[in-house]
């Protein structure tokens, strides 16, 4: 009994594009019923999340620990930076009317911005980079990847508490009182970690795919402290474009609502707030989604 050769039929594919023996015929691709496409689902993945979130805290008590730990100063560095930026802004810009509120001291205008800019552009810089700083860990271990960012954010919360501090003091030292409708500021707080987040995650998602990204992040953070509203009134944004303003970048809103609330008794205004709402929404779902979609790659690429 003689095997058959592939010219008479005993290596060869149908018509579905398969090809022959000598290889002349394979198909560029697979077929697309064997193409692997990764789709997650929110609520599993959320749930996945909130299972992990011991990990969360245990990684962000992990990076304090190592932040602080052989610092002479400690925590007191996390009041430090905020306070040297103060200093730089108010010697440079103070003397300008335009970038203050009349009547309110400019180290108080200035701080609330600079700590609503700090937080995110530390819980940024860190975040962004957390999954190429945790490559090890990664590629050995089994929890949702957003983990990462998310402990980086948390740290960062941490030190923007303690950064709070010193506006406590500025608010005794120049004997001004907040006014009653500073209850709106843990709303915009929120808003603003909304924002944060979802930023942070797709970031962190996209650096891994683009190395070259790590490098810029810093210069894009740097770029962003002036055209965000921490040294200057959010009023300057022309009227017709402060809603695309607030859809693209929350924070204005947030920085300007917080000053409006805290130092002049104002409401926030309506408009430029539901824009940084609607904005906010747009950047967590796109950002969650983006991260969802890359991360069955992280381990191979890290």
């Amino acid at each position: 009994m003689t095997l058959p050769t592939p010219s008479e039929g005993g290596v060869s594919f149908g018509a579905n594009g398969a090809g022959s023996a000598d290889g002349t015929s394979l198909p560029d691709e697979p077929p697309s019923h064997l193409i692997y496409r990764h789709h997650s689902r929110l609520r599993t993945s959320f749930s996945a999340l909130w299972s992990s979130r011991d990990i969360i805290y245990t990684l962000a008590e992990r990076d304090l620990r190592a932040q602080y730990k052989q610092a002479t100063l400690g925590f007191l560095w996390a009041l430090i930076f905020p306070l040297a930026m103060l200093g730089i802004f108010t010697i440079i810009f103070s003397r300008t009317s335009s970038n203050g509120v009349p009547g309110i001291p400019y180290p108080l205008f200035a701080y609330i911005g600079i700590l609503c800019w700090t937080f995110f552009a530390g819980s940024l810089g860190n975040g962004g980079t957390s999954l190429l700083t945790n490559n090890a860990l990664m590629s050995k271990t089994q929890f949702p990847r957003e983990c990462f960012p998310l402990e980086s954010i948390l740290v960062t919360a941490v030190n923007s508490i303690l950064a709070w501090i010193p506006l406590v003091l500025l608010f005794v030292l120049y004997r001004f009182v907040p006014y009653p409708t500073t209850v709106w500021v843990p709303l915009l707080i929120l808003i603003e970690l909304g924002f944060t987040i979802g930023v942070t995650v797709a970031v962190s998602a996209l650096i891994i795919q683009m190395r070259d990204l790590a490098q810029v992040l810093p210069i894009v953070i740097m770029l962003g402290l002036f055209a965000t509203p921490v040294i200057w009134q959010f009023k300057r944004v022309p009227a017709k474009w402060q809603l695309v303003y607030g859809f693209v970048s929350p924070l204005g809103p947030v920085i300007d609502d917080v000053r409006r609330t805290m130092l002049q008794g104002l409401n926030p205004a309506p408009g430029p707030l539901l824009a940084a709402i609607a904005g906010t929404v747009f950047y967590l779902i796109v950002g969650y989604r983006t991260f969802k979609r890359f991360e069955v790659n992280f381990a191979d690429i890290a």
